[in-house]
């Protein structure tokens, strides 16, 4: 097959980990043998690359970006002329590869896929990877794990956009230019739910963010609707040597590092991580909390390092020289990327129990589970990690195990394969 993966970012521009993702998948696609063809906005890199046996294809864009995290702003993506005019670039590029299906992996793509698909009659795959589809910023995701039954306009007009002003914009924009945004992008949802019933295929990367979008009666009519976990990094677990010397050149020696990496901001749960830092320093001094990411942290203090925004290569090589890595999320992540990395490197993980994370943690068995919005739950799970060797040890060769038997690569692949087998005319 011909498998065109469609998505608004890939790397060298890539916010966040599903560009990450899609560029796993199609590496592992080439390697079984099929062609693969990625189709991306160009924000200022090479119109065409060939990669680790895949092809690359950037179409013009009129906004450039630096190579990076940096997104550009969200109206230009998540506007009408942009789906026009991306659905019909997308499927005239299609014709020219000889495409055999659309893959689209994420929200912005969506629209311009499944014009793409009215326009050259081919299938069309979309991947859910959060609860963006709902609404772009989901605040009610950080409440419960469904669309609320009385999501409307009033809803959104007196407590939604409210409740994201007072969480993330207070202060660096007025309180009616956040609600007339809030609401041009939930009606910007609300047109992507109604082209996602015209797809041939939903796929979810965990079960835990398909039942979010089946309580909340979005894949109703969707015939084929699967699970299919990323392709895991692939990460080399370093040698005892190896970390003691890169914990060294980082002044790491002597420390339990905690490590977190992700967006500083309440829907990530940074602000309890911060909580039951203070926790856990008071009983083990010797913590130091690392904090990867972008935004504010509103914290200091011995105990906390940030270290900003780093390329991903740069984050893979953090893990093997954490004690622990923490994801305390509170709106559900479908399946986190950081777990994934943090498994794969060999390290012990503490999540939350929201969206898909319980199908990477077993709690007590692959890593620890507590509940969100918890962080006295979450300074005792980390105290007891901390405080004990043996027990990060077997946590991490389990998780590591659990990576390998249910989140390989080919177990991933042949679930999907099978996918486009099904649609294929």
């Amino acid at each position: 097959m011909t498998v065109c993966l469609v998505n608004e970012y890939f790397p060298p521009h890539a916010p966040g980990g599903a560009e990450w993702s899609t560029e796993a998948l199609a590496r592992a696609l080439t390697g079984r043998g099929h062609r693969v063809v990625v189709l991306t906005p160009n924000y200022g890199a090479a119109p065409r690359e060939e990669r680790d046996g895949f092809t690359v294809v950037r179409f013009p864009f009129p906004v450039k970006r630096p190579p990076g995290r940096t997104t550009i702003p969200g109206r230009y993506l998540a506007n009408p002329l942009f789906y026009l005019y991306a659905g019909i670039v997308v499927a005239r590029l299609a014709r020219r590869e000889q495409a055999t299906l659309f893959h689209v992996q994420n929200k912005h793509m969506l629209i311009p896929g499944t014009i793409a698909r009215a326009l050259t009659g081919l299938p069309l795959v979309v991947t859910i990877r959060d609860g963006s589809l709902i609404n772009a910023a989901p605040v009610c995701l950080h409440h419960g794990d469904r669309m609320p039954s009385d999501c409307g306009l009033r809803k959104l007009w007196e407590e939604c956009s409210v409740e994201y002003f007072d969480l993330y914009v207070k202060g660096s924009r007025s309180r009616l230019l956040t609600k007339l945004a809030f609401l041009y992008f939930w009606l910007d949802s609300r047109l992507k739910q109604r082209f996602l019933r015209r797809v041939d295929a939903v796929v979810g990367v965990s079960e835990g963010i398909l039942d979010i979008y089946r309580r909340s009666g979005l894949l109703a009519g969707i015939s084929r609707v699967r699970a299919v976990y990323n392709v895991p990094p692939v990460t080399a677990v370093a040698g005892p040597e190896v970390v003691e010397a890169a914990r060294h050149g980082l002044g790491l020696a002597g420390k339990r590092v905690v490590l977190y990496v992700g967006k500083f901001s309440p829907g990530k749960g940074t602000a309890d991580l911060l909580v039951a830092a203070k926790k856990v320093v008071a009983s083990v001094p010797e913590a130091l909390f690392l904090f990867v990411g972008e935004g504010e942290l509103a914290a200091a203090g011995r105990h906390i390092r940030r270290l900003g925004p780093l390329p991903n290569s740069e984050v893979l090589a953090l893990y093997p020289l954490a004690d622990v890595v923490v994801v305390p999320s509170v709106i559900p992540d479908a399946l986190s990327r950081v777990i994934l990395e943090a498994m794969a490197a060999g390290r012990p993980v503490i999540g939350t129990r929201v969206g898909g994370t319980p199908e990477l943690i077993l709690d007590g068995k692959t890593g620890l589970l507590v509940e969100r919005n918890d962080p006295d739950g979450l300074a005792q799970a980390l105290l007891s990690l901390l405080r004990d060797e043996a027990l990060r040890a077997e946590l991490a060769a389990a998780g590591r195990r659990r990576l390998d038997e249910l989140f390989g690569p080919e177990r991933s692949l042949d679930r999907l394969l099978d996918l486009y087998r099904e649609v294929r005319p």
